[in-house]
């Protein structure tokens, strides 16, 4: 009954260290750390990192299902304005930080997620304010 017991509390021990994140995340929710993946298990959900105005690896296209509750932890090497056009949502993202864009996924379609701000005026206007398109968000019925 003991080894029993033993290997359930290394089993537990084991799965609880591959769920919980690997890296903390502070008080108020940012994910302090070193590399970003564009899917992070660590923080649940969809993880993009904006340099140079552009999403890190060239990600255009993010897709998801209609009904899906939808998280996306935004990244940014300088303070950037983040507008998700038909769900008009927009967060600020600082440097250092991560910030988080949730929602329900409840329309479908194709809508794109824009940068605002001077430094993106009279660059590509397909977002539709002559804000530059970072990637954009599809979702599937």
């Amino acid at each position: 009954m003991k080894s029993i017991f033993k290997v359930f509390c290394a089993f537990t021990l084991i799965v609880l260290f591959q769920v919980l994140p690997a890296q903390s995340a502070g008080k108020d929710g940012t994910h302090q750390g070193g590399k970003s993946p564009v899917k992070s298990k660590e923080m649940s959900g969809i993880t993009l990192q904006i340099a140079g105005g552009k999403i890190k690896g060239n990600k255009k296209v993010v897709r998801v299902k209609q009904g899906d509750e939808v998280k996306l932890n935004l990244m940014a090497d300088k303070t950037t304005e983040v507008h998700l056009h038909g769900y008009d949502i927009e967060k600020t993202v600082s440097p250092g930080r991560v910030t988080v864009m949730a929602f329900q996924a409840r329309v479908a379609g194709r809508f794109p997620v824009t940068e605002h701000g001077s430094h993106s005026h009279g660059k590509k206007k397909s977002g539709g304010h002559g804000e530059k398109v970072l990637f954009y968000l599809e979702v599937h019925p």
